[in-house]
């Protein structure tokens, strides 16, 4: 293969490449943004222009004005997250990950320890936990795993210990601990007493059998 071929080969490659990923700016829909706290940063997308949505009262939204990242309950003032959010450690470990869609938190997000050990695993759906949700000690043991169901544990919740074995066990219906009622035993009735009740009653059957045999007939004359 010669130069000349080579150059054209590469040409089109790396303009293919480029077809594939680049975005013109007029159709983004969100962009990178990042934002530096006193603890940590976070790198995350916005949305390029304000959505005109009907807040939810309930749900608490994550909002971006004046290079500062806001959270507040049932309404927001500016432009919304959208897309990935990532924070770090002033030491670049990784602190949160997860996704947020038109301001609200959606699908995995994962939290860790400042050396680098899971600390957290919450489950969420348009701005609710819902999903498998589970936490962990600082030394990366797993010490409790649940099921969240709008915003409230639901189902099976199990504790562990630190040798990994089931430490307690719960169950939960819509934030609601399930308390199984005492099982209270039927007192047993006595044998003995029956069988005594059956013993006076044969007697007294036997008795007044004795008593017809032995009654005389009556004669005419």
């Amino acid at each position: 293969m010669n130069s000349r071929a080579f150059i054209l080969i590469m040409f089109a490659i790396t303009k293919f490449s480029y077809a594939q990923h680049y975005i013109e700016p007029g159709k983004l829909t969100s962009f990178n943004i990042t934002v530096n706290h006193e603890n940590y940063t976070v790198k995350t997308q916005m949305l390029k222009d304000a959505k005109k949505i009907t807040p939810d009262n309930s749900l608490t939204y994550h909002w971006y004005q004046s290079q500062k990242i806001m959270e507040t309950k049932g309404g927001f003032d500016g432009k919304l997250l959208h897309g990935y959010y990532k924070s770090f450690y002033l030491n670049d470990q990784l602190k949160e990950t997860g996704t947020i869609r038109y301001g609200l938190k959606t699908k995995e997000w994962k939290y860790w320890y400042p050396d680098g050990k899971l600390k957290e695993i919450i489950t969420w759906k348009n701005g609710r936990k819902k999903g498998i949700y589970k936490i962990y000690n600082d030394y990366g043991q797993l010490m409790a795993k649940g099921h969240f169901k709008n915003d409230y544990l639901h189902g099976k919740f199990y504790t562990y210990d630190n040798a990994g074995k089931v430490l307690e066990r719960k169950k939960y219906k819509n934030g609601v601990e399930l308390i199984k009622k005492p099982r209270v035993e039927k007192p047993k009735k006595e044998k003995v007493k029956k069988e005594k009740v059956k013993k006076e009653k044969k007697v007294k059957v036997e008795k007044v059998k004795k008593v017809k045999e032995t009654k005389p007939k009556s004669t005419t004359a």
